[in-house]
């Protein structure tokens, strides 16, 4: 499993709620995630995040990326 999918997990079941759910839970939730990111930047931790952590991969795991580009 991916170090990041239980976060992805959760950004799609917000998108998927964001789509179907009722308009004022929708902008309560929109508000709570616009306070979240000015205060935390969590789009640049995550996005830093995942770059960190492809490089490790990249450095520490090099046969099963050639694997993974020989097919």
């Amino acid at each position: 499993m991916h170090a990041f999918a239980p976060l992805f997990l959760v950004a799609l079941t917000v998108i998927a709620f964001a789509t179907v759910g009722p308009r004022p839970g929708i902008d309560r939730m929109i508000a709570k995630t616009e306070v979240l990111e000015r205060y935390t930047g969590i789009t640049v931790l995550l996005l830093g995040g995942l770059i960190v952590y492809w490089l490790a991969r990249l450095l520490f795991l090099q046969t099963a990326f050639v694997r993974l580009i020989q097919g």
